[in-house]
């Protein structure tokens, strides 16, 4: 039986039909790289509702002029040497400074003689798959970091071991249970996001994550440590007179201001909104009052940055801990948070009495 040819007007049909409903991107274009015809997924990237809109147009009217400049020489390239590019990974720039990415296949368009009359392809959007191998990378490479921590503890017990071979089996069996934990906090880092968006802190999973470990491992050695809470005073104020951008970069400049105060060693968190946390290592009682200090000096410093509208003040509650006087975090955080209610409330008497004192440091100041 000869086989059924599908008739012309079928066959356009079909394209429509592809055209029409195919989630990809797909377009062609002639020899001076101008649209003739896209997909309606196509023309819905370039936020037009009609794919007629695009006919043409060229990559110069949608893109920026550096991802255009590449697309035109790749497209040249296909029609003066008739090769293909077969998913290649392509950066895409918008005129708006966003930035996407596909996985792109382009061809040479012939005519039925063979002739190469333009350029035709197909593109995938994988934005999301590349930002998710970026945040793998980065995942790793702290991973990689704590473990490079850990292994520092491992090797100075060992340390200790050789020289107190009588506490062999003591140190042994904390050994374990250190490799124990490390492999706990390592599951435990597999399933959390750390990091907060905004500013780059720890947040508040991954502040309870490091910092609980931490408050283990300097209960047994017998190490001070403080937890502190800060608390941005006036976010809504901030928020309501310059716009909830202005809000962020208060929070941001929130986080700068903390990372100058403390150390590597510390743990620094936004917990959520405007309240921040950190884990202070070695922090002896008598130390507080020098650390309430620092904080207030890089924030004075900070208040001083030419162009400022508004001066940053915090709300600062911070509670010594150690061995002697072991909390669960939970509690010393709560203990923390009461202080710096309190410092807010004495804040708010004295301005009340008409007694505060003017520096960088006190109330947003809000013109």
């Amino acid at each position: 039986m000869p086989k059924r040819q599908i008739p012309a007007v079928e066959e356009r049909d079909l394209l429509r039909a592809f055209l029409e409903h195919i989630p990809d991107g797909v377009y062609f274009k002639d020899r001076e790289s101008r649209f003739v015809r896209v997909s309606r997924s196509q023309a819905a990237k370039f936020h037009l509702s009609d794919p007629v809109e695009v006919i043409n147009k060229t990559d110069f009217d949608m893109f920026s002029e550096e991802h255009a400049k590449q697309a035109f020489a790749d497209e040249q390239d296909i029609i003066r040497t008739g090769q293909p590019i077969i998913e290649a990974e392509e950066k895409e720039t918008w005129p708006d400074g966003r930035e996407s990415w596909v996985l792109t296949t382009k061809l040479p368009l012939m005519d039925h003689e063979g002739n190469i009359i333009g350029t035709m392809g197909i593109s995938r959007d994988i934005t999301y798959r590349k930002r998710v191998e970026r945040e793998l990378r980065e995942y790793r490479v702290r991973l990689e970091e704590l473990v490079a921590e850990r292994t520092v503890e491992l090797m100075r017990a060992n340390e200790e071991l050789e020289r107190d071979i009588a506490a062999r089996k003591l140190v042994e069996e904390k050994l374990a249970e250190q490799a124990q934990e490390l492999a706990r906090s390592n599951a435990l880092l597999e399933n959390l996001s750390l990091i907060d968006d905004l500013t780059g802190l720890y947040n508040r999973k991954g502040f309870f994550a490091l910092a609980e470990h931490r408050m283990k491992v300097a209960n047994r050695s017998g190490e001070p440590f403080a937890i502190a809470f800060v608390d941005l005073d006036g976010m809504k104020q901030i928020n309501d007179t310059f716009g909830h951008q202005e809000g962020d970069r208060a929070l941001v400049d929130t986080a700068n201001v903390l990372r100058e105060c403390f150390r590597e060693s510390d743990i620094v968190a936004r917990l959520g909104g405007d309240e921040f946390a950190v884990f202070i290592a070695e922090a002896k009682e008598d130390k507080i009052a020098s650390i309430m200090s620092r904080i207030q000096q890089n924030l004075a410093t900070c208040n001083r940055t030419e162009g400022r509208q508004y001066r940053l003040s915090f709300s600062t509650g911070i509670v010594p801990a150690g061995a002697a006087k072991p909390e669960d975090l939970e509690t010393l955080l709560a203990q923390a948070d009461t202080l710096m209610y309190q410092q807010k409330s004495n804040r708010q008497l004295s301005r009340d009495e008409g007694t505060a004192p003017e520096h960088c440091g006190e109330g947003p100041d809000i013109a």
